[in-house]
């Protein structure tokens, strides 16, 4: 049973790389200000909570797989492949889409957090950690990636003839 949980540790290690890629890649290509430091105060969260899941792995005495870290980490980085090809560019496509998949990991996150809540009892080695409030965290980092997603959504996928009468 904890083998699949060390799996599973492995697994979000693993995403969390392909998302800090995804988060770095989104800040450099984003255009206004107020983006760019929401995006690299987020990759900050990230890198605490990739430290915080080692930590928790060490706590446990499960080492952290370098062999499920490097395929899943290179999993990720195909999947950044799509939007390397189409461009994450302020009104392209590929910015919506990673905005919308970066979306979807943290609310993966959040579960995460609610997984391991549900389990802490069976492992004292964890009774300091407060995953409800790691798990309202992602709440609101997802809450905020989605703000953004919405702000590129008109000029993404809208053509500009159909947004002008609907912009004034």
């Amino acid at each position: 049973m904890d083998r699949s949980l060390q799996r599973y540790l492995n697994d979000h290690l693993a995403g969390s790389s392909g998302a800090l890629l995804l988060i770095q890649e989104i800040a450099d290509h984003f255009d206004r200000p107020d983006a760019k430091s929401f995006f690299l105060d987020l990759k900050k969260k990230v890198e605490t909570d990739r430290e915080r899941l080692v930590r928790l792995q060490e706590a446990i005495d499960q080492d952290s797989s370098a062999l499920l870290q490097a395929t899943a980490g290179l999993a990720a980085r195909a999947g950044g492949l799509k939007f390397r090809w189409e461009g994450i560019q302020p009104g392209e496509l590929g910015m919506f889409e990673a905005l919308e998949m970066l979306a979807l990991g943290v609310q993966g996150k959040r579960l995460l957090w609610k997984a391991l809540d549900r389990i802490r009892s069976c492992f004292p080695e964890w009774a300091d950690q407060d995953f409800a409030a790691l798990e309202r965290e992602a709440v609101e980092q997802r809450d905020g990636v989605e703000y953004w997603r919405l702000e590129v959504a008109l000029e993404t996928l809208v053509s500009e003839e159909r947004r002008s009468p609907h912009l004034s």
